[in-house]
């Protein structure tokens, strides 16, 4: 009976080492993400990212790695053989997005997405505010990249293009992410932008199909 147990504990340690350590985990381990979000943050970021990977990682045998070059080899293909904005399907269930906004502490969500506004008139006065999110120019999260500008080359080179247009424009994005490969969507910090990134076109694609 005591072997029995023995072994049964030795398994148990087996399989806790063996599995893959959880995104959260990985967020708390990367010392400029951990330094630069609360552990609530944390906890928020890691749930996008989990249901960014629900939604494309649906094969059990590849890397994450290779689930998100994938997916974006995929997305900017379809797009490059004559679909736009307007008709991009990226196979993101929007409904279940929607309901991952909910699970997002409201305070951080504004960190990350808002909804863009413009005025109608010169006078300031007509203020309209469109349904689908964009990223918040001077939230947070928008801040991260702007820190990791000496660390990683698309950060600083897409906070600057997003700076100069305040707004995600897919078309102009994938000229350079087409040329991707696997090992550059390595990393959790890589992997966080991309969920973010494919998560606005989505809401973005959505909205305007709705109208």
């Amino acid at each position: 009976m005591k072997k029995l147990v023995f072994l049964l504990v030795i398994l148990f340690f087996i399989n806790s080492f063996g599995q893959e350590p959880s995104t959260f985990k990985e967020m708390k381990a990367d010392k400029s993400m951990s330094e630069f979000f609360t552990d609530n943050e944390l906890e928020d970021l890691s749930t996008i990212v989990d249901f960014f990977e629900s939604q494309l990682c649906l094969e059990k045998n590849i890397t994450k790695e290779a689930c998100y070059f994938n997916f974006n080899k995929e997305t900017i293909t379809n797009a490059i053989n004559g679909n736009n904005t307007n008709t991009l399907d990226l196979k993101i269930d929007y409904k279940l997005q929607l309901e991952l906004y909910s699970e997002i502490d409201s305070l951080f969500l504004k960190e990350i997405w808002r909804h863009p506004t413009y005025f109608k008139d010169k006078y300031l006065k007509n203020k309209v505010v469109k349904e689908n999110y964009d990223l918040d120019q001077f939230g947070k999260y928008m801040q991260f990249l702007e820190s990791l500008k000496e660390e990683d080359v698309l950060f600083r080179d897409f906070y600057d293009l997003f700076y100069i247009s305040n707004e995600i424009s897919f078309s102009v994005n994938a000229v350079a992410f087409y040329k991707f490969k696997k090992e550059e969507f390595k990393g959790i910090k890589r992997r966080l932008f991309f969920a973010i990134y494919y998560l606005t076109v989505n809401d973005k694609i959505n909205n305007i199909t709705r109208r």
